[in-house]
């Protein structure tokens, strides 16, 4: 008799002397690989990355405390370009997006109000702009052309392209003004044709990404 038919005849007595199937047997060693594997895949990666993600859901223009963030770690293969690996660096930066809880910060996600990278020659300047309801649409770090009505009617374009910044809270500003105050980043020549426009009702529209 070869080995295999001796196999197929001890399993067959086994089985019958056995109370256990071994069909539940197999059906056993199944489910424990099946949580073994579960459990590897749940299993954090010890070689991860702590980066910063927010804590809670922040709204664009957010300004960010240290409250409001918190060190995860990552995989490596999963930690975005550019992500913020301490908290303290990205204390009281403002949000240039919403973010959503969990969500890794990156220098992408936030802008610098304080001031503008090294060896820059552009300006912040705060310009008010006529509309509240429209100025709702702003986000920081959108890009924006600025419009105003002329004395003897129509319009002009009073600069092409500025960056938004900063939406200035209405406590931060002059109350007994209406208007929405932004700072947006500009050039020097871009800052000298605005100030032309100085008391002037000055409107904007949202240039697409």
């Amino acid at each position: 008799m070869g080995i295999i038919h001796r196999i197929r005849a001890g399993i067959s007595t086994w089985s019958k002397s056995s109370r256990v199937k071994p069909q539940r047997i197999i059906a056993a060693v199944c489910f424990a690989c099946a949580c073994a594997l579960v459990v590897w895949v749940l299993t954090p990666d010890p070689g991860g990355t702590p980066i910063v993600v927010a804590n809670r859901n922040l709204p664009p223009g957010s300004q960010l405390r240290t409250q409001d963030l918190t060190l995860v770690e990552f995989p490596a293969r999963l930690v975005p370009d550019k992500a913020f690996t301490s908290v303290s660096d990205a204390d009281h930066k403002r949000t240039s997006a919403g973010l959503s809880k969990g969500s890794p910060l990156t220098q992408s996600a936030v802008l610098d109000q304080q001031a503008l990278p090294d060896g820059s020659t552009d300006l912040l300047m705060p310009v008010r702009l006529a509309d509240d309801a429209s100025a709702a649409l702003l986000q920081p770090g959108q890009r924006i052309r600025l419009f105003s009505s002329l004395p003897d009617g129509g319009s002009d374009i009073v600069v092409k392209e500025v960056t938004i910044a900063r939406l200035v809270d209405k406590g931060e500003g002059i109350s007994a003004e209406s208007g929405q105050l932004v700072s947006v980043i500009l050039s020097s020549g871009d800052a000298a044709r605005i100030a032309e426009f100085a008391g002037m009702p000055i409107s904007f529209a949202i240039l697409p990404d």
